[in-house]
């Protein structure tokens, strides 16, 4: 009876080796998103808020749908940093976009994280 259980639990601890741990997502790819991100810097950079605002919405439509193949927590805080930085942008004063534009680096620096 004894040696019964005991294979039972060689069994099921064979079984949970095998398990994965809860988490991020093996396979996350950010590039896309790191690149639409990339050129919402590169216009905010110019000053110009309409046009930086367009561009970080679009990364954050890129960003929503790539949230819904799977929630990440490296996700979760790009996306608090992008609406930020529209905020920012929707602003419309130059140290605004900039402030955005320092939001923008701090989402990719979040997203780059291993």
């Amino acid at each position: 009876m004894k040696t019964k259980y005991f294979f039972i639990a060689l069994l099921l601890s064979l079984f949970s080796v095998g398990a994965l741990a809860a988490g991020s997502p093996l396979n996350e790819s950010f590039t896309n998103l790191i690149a639409l991100t990339n050129n919402a810097i590169e216009v905010g950079a110019s000053g110009d808020a309409p046009a930086f605002v367009d561009s970080v919405k679009v990364a954050l439509d890129s960003l929503s749908e790539q949230n819904d193949q799977g929630s990440s927590i490296r996700l979760q805080r790009a996306n608090a940093k992008m609406k930020a930085a529209v905020k920012a942008g929707k602003a419309g004063k130059a140290g605004n976009v900039q402030e955005g534009v320092s939001l923008l680096e701090k989402a990719v620096v979040e997203m780059q994280k291993e």
